[in-house]
């Protein structure tokens, strides 16, 4: 049939009637038996579900399986519930396969059971315990084994390595079949070897060196002692954290618009090893600019918030300034009845002048209360730890300051692997719920250190630390340090909320055993304990009030305390026992022991121990209270390269001891940084002890100084100092000292920032005068004979010099003078995996004939 034709109407007109026909015959088809399946519909739509059958079911009752079914008796039959059904069973993990279907009226339910899990076992891990992997899986003897479960345990796994720093490990499920539908499930383990990260470099950093960037962030480079840390070991979160930690670095140091462009972390899988990139971008460096508070509450004078104010004209930016008003500005509105003020920085930043003028702008917020606060996560911490950091509790005003405020204190307990702080809406439009959730992290440290000082000899430290004891906060530490010259044990226990308030209280006990017998001919044996007590006054300052009571006992070896040193009698050239003494062309010596070359001359001597030390032998009680006030603004107390540190403290012994005295010290230091990574440093200390009530400060009581205060000096190496000629050249200490340093630290050119070597240049300086008392002390001779001896008696024993040697300034047998000392030299400096190491050369440029000097120290710290 030709449907064409000129008229459009025409055909259209034709196409309608052939469809409307085709409608009626379609009608017709599906009106006929069997026609609905000519055309893909099913019969059973129109079926009702008249029983429900299951079968294939052992465990599973059946009528169990029933309750999970949309279909049930009654109900029209249609594929869309049918689906649902399947859907359902499936996701009750109990079976491997469902069908559904129609026998006549009757819905057919076949199902296949999972088997039960009888065992779970773990082949090839050897870094990680049994216990451990089968606590993180969801596998479970008596379980039911599922596919989607093992999926899970397998990444669970390989999480755990990842964590570890096994990247490359692999897990292998295995499923053996065991008869009455039990499965033993193994999980084959190849843990390769540790991924550690090689090298952290950054990009667009020019303020700051590689160095000192390492040193701000938690993630570090693998080393020689990686196997006692993670921290080398990639963790995606932690360079996270450590994103945060360079921002707020930043923020705290004046580059306001710094951000962190990437922190990428590639693995080399030829190398087994992780390369971190982090890219910054530090912007301008800008200082405050004008500061102003505009006040929008009624009743609230601006000028009356001035006085919390911590950021001030011409400062370095500091954001943690800025975060520190607005807490002390909310704080001070809340004191004062107004709940609800909000307070918000607003800063216009000048690009000219590269400052930052700063508006805290106070306004009413919204009333919304507390209404509950939930702790949750803490299986040790007890909730009232956690609470006691927050200066709000239920009934409250909310205010976000104070809410980031209890984050960052709960962040400063090192108790927590992580903390998030969030709200959500309470029963009234006016109230919210904060929860808390935390993931509680060890807080037990075991702490194993060797050093070696040229003052102290090799040394060896232990100590264990709990930071949070019982979950109550409290730490707990005992400790000690074993060595050539010194011996130490300490115990202390600390409660950082004494009487619910921000006061840290504690109590310590210590004993010690030093040897100073290579510079003064004595040693001392101390033990005691004393208690403590100290709060912040703000951000950057701090004080802690002690006190101490111990008894000191000072002892001399008795071959250098008999009294049979001093010459009486140059004619006769006898000592004071009537032994002959010898004359070397320099000093009278005496001899101990007799002839060892066989030429008649006993060669053999004792030296004696100084009058002064003598005199201060014995035992003593110390009844001590003293003080210490500490200011701080350093970005580092490990690496400084900007900031002050200030310390005064003070120490009053007596109410009941034997000692009574006042003892002053004080230390400031400054650093900055000059350059990338070049840092300059300025250090002024002093100290002055003075006795009261008529007491005579023993030798043993002052400051002994050598290179510790000025480089180029041996240990206890100048200020006064017993010169009774075949003595030992006692140190005797001084009651007042002041030293000064100036010093410019910096990175070698050549040499890879990663190695953690610098170098420093440095001038000492000081003076040590005033020596403790000097006798007199009375000495009872091997014969019987009583001595009276007193230091200034000895330049009427030599009427002719001391062999022609005379030092300026000598009062007696010792020397005692305001002369002052310098060096100057060079400092090779190693952030070690043991630790920090130093070595200095110092050459004395002022100095003494009677000091002792050494051009070489070397020094080590404690703990790695």
């Amino acid at each position: 049939m030709d449907l064409r034709t000129d008229n459009p109407m025409v055909s259209v007109v034709r196409i309608l009637k052939r469809g409307i026909g085709f409608l009626f015959v379609a009608a017709a088809l599906l009106a006929a038996p069997g026609g609905g399946e000519m055309f893909g519909a099913s019969v059973v739509q129109a079926q009702t579900v008249s029983s429900i059958v299951v079968e294939g079911n052992r465990r599973v009752d059946a009528e169990t399986i029933k309750s999970y079914l949309s279909l049930q008796p009654g109900q029209g039959y249609s594929a869309y519930s049918a689906d649902e059904s399947l859907k359902t069973l499936f996701a009750t993990g109990l079976f491997s396969d469902v069908n559904i279907n129609m026998r006549g009226n009757t819905l057919v339910v076949v199902v296949v059971e999972n088997p039960i899990v009888n065992l779970v076992s773990f082949e090839g891990n050897k870094k990680l315990k049994d216990e451990v992997l089968l606590a993180e899986i969801e596998s479970q003897p008596r379980s039911v084994l599922t596919r989607a479960k093992i999926e899970g345990d397998v990444q669970r796994i390989l999480q755990l390595y990842r964590r570890s720093g096994r990247f490359g490990a692999r897990v292998d499920p295995k499923i053996i079949d065991l008869p009455d539908n039990r499965a033993n499930l193994v999980f084959e383990i190849n843990e390769a070897d540790k991924t550690s990260i090689v090298g952290i470099n950054f990009i667009g950093n020019k303020a700051y060196g590689d160095g000192a960037l390492r040193d701000v962030i938690n993630t570090t480079e693998r080393n020689w002692l990686s196997w006692l840390k993670s921290s080398d070991v990639y963790d995606p979160q932690r360079l996270e954290a450590d994103q945060e930690l360079l921002r707020r670095f930043y923020l705290k140091n004046g580059y306001a618009d710094f951000r962190v462009i990437s922190a990428v972390a590639e693995l080399d899988r030829e190398r087994n090893a992780f390369y971190v990139t982090i890219t910054v971008d530090e912007g301008e460096k800008y200082q405050f600019g004008d500061i102003d508070v505009q006040a929008y509450v009624r009743d609230v004078d601006p000028e009356s918030l001035r006085g919390v104010i911590e950021t001030q004209t011409g400062d370095t930016y500091n954001a943690n300034k800025v975060e520190n008003t607005l807490e002390a500005m909310t704080l001070e509105l809340a004191n004062a009845g107004y709940a609800f003020a909000q307070v918000r920085p607003r800063g216009d930043r000048n690009f000219d002048t590269k400052t930052i003028d700063l508006t805290y702008i106070v306004e009413e917020g919204p009333r919304v209360y507390i209404e509950r606060i939930n702790i949750r996560g803490n299986t040790r911490t007890l909730d009232s730890v956690i609470r006691r950091e927050f200066d709000f509790a239920e009934g409250d005003a909310y205010n976000v300051v104070m809410m980031d405020r209890a984050k960052r204190r709960l962040e400063a307990l090192r108790y927590f692997e992580g903390i998030n702080i969030s709200r959500q809406q309470g029963s009234a439009p006016d109230r919210v719920v904060i929860n808390v959730d935390v993931v509680e992290q060890p807080t037990g440290e075991v702490s194993v250190g060797g050093g070696y000082s040229t003052r102290d000899g090799l040394v060896a430290d232990v100590s264990i630390t709990e930071r949070n004891l019982l979950g109550r906060g409290q730490i707990l530490s005992l400790g000690g340090s074993f060595g050539e010259k010194k011996e130490s044990i300490d115990f202390s226990f600390t409660e950082p909320y004494f009487l619910g308030r921000r006061l840290s209280a504690g109590v310590d006990a210590f004993y010690r055993d030093l040897d100073y017998s290579d510079t003064s001919s004595y040693k001392i044996k101390a033990a005691g304990g004393g208690l403590r007590m100290g709060f912040a006054l703000n951000e950057e300052t701090s004080f802690l009030g002690r006190y101490r009571l111990y008894q000191s006992e000072t002892q001399i070896p008795e071959y250098l305390g008999d009294g049979c040193g001093p010459v009486t009698n140059k004619a006769l050239a006898q000592n004071t026992c009537g032994n002959p003494v010898l004359w070397n062309g320099v000093n009278w010596i005496w001899p101990y022991g007799g002839d060892t070359n066989g030429d008649g001359i006993p060669d053999v001597f004792a030296p004696e121990a100084s009058i002064a030390i003598v005199a201060a032998q014995g035992k003593r009680l110390y009844s001590i209270f003293g003080y210490d006030l500490t200011y701080s603004t350093l970005d580092s107390f490990t690496r400084p390269h900007n900031g002050w540190y200030l310390r005064f403290s003070q120490d009053l012994a007596g109410a009941g001891g034997d000692a009574n005295y006042l003892r002053s010290d004080g230390e400031a230091r400054y650093y900055r940084e000059v350059g990338p990574d070049v840092v300059s440093l300025f250090k002024v200390s002093g100290g002055v002890i003075n006795g009261w009530g008529g007491y005579d400060i023993p030798v043993t009581d002052t400051y002994f100084k050598g290179g510790e205060t000025i480089r180029g000096f041996d240990t206890s190496g100048y200020g006064p100092r017993d010169l009774t000629p075949g003595g030992q050249r006692d140190a005797l200490g001084g009651k007042v000292f002041a030293a000064a340093t100036a010093e410019v630290q910096f990175p070698f050119p050549f040499i890879p920032d990663d190695l953690g070597f610098r170098g420093a240049f440095f001038a000492d300086a000081g003076v040590l005068f005033n020596v403790g008392n000097t006798g007199p002390v009375t000495i009872v001779q091997p014969g019987g004979q009583v001595l009276t001896l007193t230091m200034a008696e000895c330049a009427g024993l030599y009427p002719g010099g001391w062999g022609g040697i005379v030092p300026a300034g000598a009062n007696g047998c010792y020397v005692d003078d305001t002369a002052p000392r310098a060096s100057v030299g060079f400092s090779l400096m190693w952030d070690s995996p043991f630790g920090p190491l130093r070595a200095d050369l110092g050459y004395a440029v002022l100095k003494e004939d009677y000091d002792n000097t050494q051009v070489f120290r070397f020094g080590a710290g404690k703990q790695f």
